[in-house]
């Protein structure tokens, strides 16, 4: 580029020194070489850029692909239809592979190609309309070699769906999943949250009567008698009950978060309710307890850890987006899905003890910040943490609890990746609770889905399924 600039400045430099005195005509002469090398720094710039980007979502497309290839069968339609995936931005930025997935020489490794027209911008004086980058990622077929457990918290509050996030955090996630082979090795849970966690009504017998009120409240097993006009369906457990009106969704069983409850109690936010503490020692109190609480602030039931990667996709197209943002009760609901503390708590796959061959990953999405409810008039609705301050200040006791339980994840050996999913986000604050800066990332709806590529990458090299090109 700059011996190409030079050669512009060269003949500016000459043309200039003409004594003709026909100033205007020098001058828009000497413009258009100018104007051309600055676009093409620009223009270059931007194919960087681009570049960059294609070959993220390459490598993330190499290693998923690679992580399904078959042994002796290049499954040609297939692993396209894998790495394809992965190119599509959620922009206007278009990405394609130039040919079907395809063995390296020595046959050890699944490479593809992709390639990316970039839209010139000043060049365009010049003739030039776009310019193409293109990239090669290659991944080493073969089954990998540890297993992983990852808790996906996703925020599912009304904003979700307001903002026009919820769709694009739906496909990225989605193609997060398809990195992963069903070989067992890698087990994942799915925690939406919005102000609170819904356990399902699998698992009423981790629920305990408290005010008065029964263990297991009557709306959830009969939703008509408070939802009137609702439609009633269930979730994919085929237990939990969903009632559907034409404004809002209301899941069944939703539970109010340990740190409210003792601070309803007690007065104050223990340790021992922002822990780990399994159901059969600490039983839930289920959300109808609290008045205040708002019954339609429940997100769809906690998927506890499973390798059936077609069921988690299953999830992730069921999901519905309703309801306010604690911060503090999704990132303790993912921990409830890793510990193996609950191990005889799910059903299906236990939690393993930390360490050993197995890694434990938790990544936390959220578009907005804490968002209690403090209930200034008895009107309002009340998240019991408010319960002896409401007022607004009172988010900086639910935040405490956030950081705090973020902290004693880590220190059990849980990695933790934050996601911004706005700029709204509280970044500050995730970043403090992702396992470092490095870990707390920052999307927006065209980059959301690089984003979890870029994760899935992350964890899948680390399973040691890694790329050679």
């Amino acid at each position: 580029m700059l011996s190409y600039c030079k050669k512009f400045f060269f003949i500016a430099s000459n043309i200039l020194k003409c004594s003709n005195g026909n100033f205007g005509v020098l001058s828009a002469l000497v413009a258009v070489p100018v104007i051309a090398a600055a676009g093409l720094a620009v223009d270059i710039s931007n194919a960087r850029d681009r570049q960059t980007q294609a070959q993220t979502l390459a490598d993330a497309a190499a290693l998923a692909a690679a992580a399904k290839y078959t042994s002796g069968v290049t499954q040609s339609e297939q692993l396209s239809s894998i790495a394809s995936s992965y190119l599509v931005t959620g922009s206007d930025v278009s990405m394609r592979l130039l040919r079907a997935p395809y063995l390296s020489a020595d046959g050890g490794s699944l490479c593809i190609d992709v390639a990316s027209d970039v839209g010139a911008t000043l060049m365009q004086i010049v003739g030039i309309r776009s310019t193409a980058v293109s990239v090669v990622s290659c991944a080493v077929i073969g089954s990998t070699s540890s297993n992983v457990e990852i808790a996906l918290v996703l925020d599912v509050s009304s904003s979700m769906i307001e903002e026009g996030r919820f769709a694009p955090m739906q496909e990225a996630v989605k193609s997060f999943l398809a990195a992963f082979p069903n070989n067992g090795k890698a087990k994942i849970s799915i925690v939406p949250f919005s102000s609170r966690i819904s356990v399902g009504m699998e698992r009423t017998d981790w629920l305990k009567a408290y005010g008065g009120d029964p263990a297991v409240p009557a709306r959830w097993t009969n939703p008509l008698s408070v939802h009137k006009t609702a439609t009633i369906s269930k979730w994919l457990d085929g237990t939990t009950n969903l009632a559907k009106t034409s404004s809002n969704y209301y899941w069944m069983g939703c539970i109010e978060p340990r740190a409210d409850v003792e601070m309803k109690d007690s007065g104050s936010v223990s340790s021992a309710s922002l822990g780990d503490n399994p159901p059969q020692t600490k039983p839930f109190v289920p959300m109808d307890s609290n008045d205040g609480s708002g019954k339609s602030f429940c997100p769809p039931p906690i998927t506890p850890l499973t390798s059936d990667i077609n069921y988690l996709q299953g999830v992730i197209s069921n999901m519905t987006s309703q309801g306010s943002t604690r911060l503090d009760v999704g990132i303790v609901g993912g921990w409830y899905t890793l510990s193996p503390k609950w191990r005889s708590a799910w059903d299906g796959i236990a939690p393993v003890d930390y360490g050993g061959n197995t890694k434990k990953i938790l990544v936390f999405m959220t578009d907005g910040q804490m968002n209690v409810k403090y209930g200034p008039t008895e009107a309002d609705k009340l998240d019991w943490i408010c319960y002896n301050d409401r007022t607004d200040s009172c988010n900086d006791i639910a935040l405490d609890a956030f950081l705090k339980t973020c902290a004693s994840i880590k220190s059990a050996g849980i990695t933790i990746y934050t996601v911004s999913y706005s700029p709204d986000a509280d970044t500050s604050n995730l970043r403090k609770c992702a396992s470092s800066s490095s870990y707390a990332l920052s999307a927006s709806t065209a980059s959301i889905k690089q984003i979890y590529a870029s994760i899935s990458k992350d964890i899948v090299t680390a399973m040691k399924l890694r790329l050679t090109k």
